[in-house]
């Protein structure tokens, strides 16, 4: 009789792949025998190897029983809301964003969930959640009734005056910082920094500002001072990084998305970047301080035993070489743009064959380097942005190398240029930054002076098989 139930039991272990198997009392009405027979059978089962058992968590094919997670003694309900409320604040969480129910924060922070309750709680006395019947939400924060519902929003100027984009992380961050304004009902207002704030009839809610392309951020960094205005800034700019925050005011805080350690960090962890012995590092704007900062997030991440080349180049970024470009009257005769006459007339049309001009001229300086990192035996080229990737896989194809087969190949910023050609990127999450920045600026935290640091997420393509 116990082999016919041995032989039923193997064929419910094919069919629960990697789920539970039947309770005792189920299998006891399906063999129609006693519960203590059942056990028996599961004790002789269990020494053949076929199946593994826990107390109070019933039987499984083997290899197949989850891992049980201790409850982590040392965590309470006050550290782990000070846990929620900081991704609340550094914009994980939107305003009136849902959260998983406690059971599951729970799991996640290995908790009980009794404790996972009472830290909800805490931050509902707090008002940054509301609760829905059994749901919790992110609350919105609460607006001063002093000013008018509108959000300031201050970026670089192009020469008509207008606000400079020209990047998709820009364009990405300016369009979440609207969809962000307007889930916390506000009206933005977007303005380009001419020298001045602009000349508002009535107090804005707060400014966001980005320091993309802005020549010198002080200024304005100093007027917003100045106003008393609750800002949240953007470090994208070489003067102004993560390290040398020039100005400490309690009415600015700063957010960094891809100057700092941590996107390098977040690659370097990667599995599609782990398994490579010998990488290279290819940045010729080494002289910028986030190149070095993705340098050193990268090399910490990275296994004991890695080779890691440096092919590295003094500039700051591409400008060192455009600049000379825009200044050299032989470029400027080589560019007749056709049936509009000469090309300095009309620098809208003329900028991408500038640019280009500039970024061949780049590489052709930068081409030892490359040559010396191909010669280096990596099998694995990070290159400091996707431009620089995608330079690097025109470069590698022009001597017959084919990524990924030659040479695997990843880069940052996850631009529509490295989605179009598979390239493994780093993609900097500009929706959790305007949340962070307009909840910022909405509920300020007085004397707090602080940097909140995005790490993104890696998207890997066929680049990095």
């Amino acid at each position: 009789m116990e082999a016919k139930f041995l032989n039923d039991l193997r064929g419910l272990i094919r069919l629960a792949g990697s789920r539970r198997l039947p309770s005792v009392r189920a299998l006891a009405a399906r063999w129609k025998c006693s519960p203590t027979t059942v056990q028996g059978v599961l004790r002789t089962a269990r020494a053949m190897g076929w199946i593994e058992t826990r107390e109070g968590g019933g039987s499984w094919p083997a290899g197949r029983m989850p891992i049980k997670i201790a409850p982590n003694a040392r965590r309470t309900a006050e550290t782990l809301a000070a846990d929620l409320r900081e991704e609340i604040r550094s914009g994980r969480w939107g305003s009136g964003e849902r959260l998983p129910p406690p059971k599951h924060t729970a799991a996640r922070h290995r908790v009980h969930p009794a404790t996972a309750r009472k830290a909800y709680g805490r931050l509902s006395d707090e008002a940054l959640l509301e609760r829905e019947g059994r749901a919790w939400r992110v609350s919105r924060p609460r607006r001063r009734t002093d000013a008018r519902a509108v959000l300031l929003c201050l970026g670089a100027r192009e020469t008509d005056g207008s606000l400079r984009l020209t990047t998709d992380r820009e364009w990405d961050f300016w369009r979440e910082i609207q969809i962000e304004a307007a889930r916390n009902h506000l009206l933005p207002e977007i303005h380009a920094w001419s020298g001045k704030l602009p000349d508002l009839s009535i107090r804005p809610m707060g400014v966001v500002v980005s320091t993309w392309h802005l020549p010198d951020p002080h200024p304005l960094l100093s007027a917003l001072h100045r106003a008393r205005l609750p800002s949240a800034v953007w470090l994208e700019n070489p003067v102004l990084s993560p390290a040398r925050v020039p100005i400490q005011s309690p009415w600015l805080g700063f957010h960094d998305m891809a100057y700092g350690l941590e996107s390098g960090a977040v690659l370097g962890d990667h599995p599609a970047i782990r398994k490579h012995a010998r990488i290279a590092w290819i940045s010729p704007f080494h002289g910028a301080e986030w190149s070095r900062n993705r340098l050193e997030g990268l090399r910490r991440k990275l296994p004991n035993g890695v080779i890691l080349y440096e092919a590295l180049g003094p500039w700051v970024s591409e400008w060192d070489f455009q600049a000379a470009v825009w200044r050299d009257p032989e470029a400027w005769k080589r560019l007749r743009l056709e049936g509009v006459g000469r090309a300095a007339q009309y620098p809208d049309l003329a900028r991408p064959l500038i640019e280009a001009i500039g970024r061949d001229r780049l590489i052709e300086k930068f081409s030892p380097s490359l040559e010396a990192a191909l010669a280096s035996g990596s099998s694995l080229w990070v290159a400091a942005s996707d431009w620089v990737a995608l330079a690097c896989l025109d470069w590698l194809g022009a001597r017959g190398l084919r990524v990924p087969e030659d040479m695997a190949l990843a880069g940052f910023d996850d631009s529509r240029e490295a989605l179009r050609h598979g390239l493994t990127s780093v993609r900097f999450d500009a929706s959790m930054m305007a949340r962070a920045m307009v909840r910022q600026v909405l509920a300020p935290e007085a004397g707090v002076r602080r940097t909140i640091h995005y790490a993104g997420t890696v998207v890997a393509r066929g680049s990095t098989p």
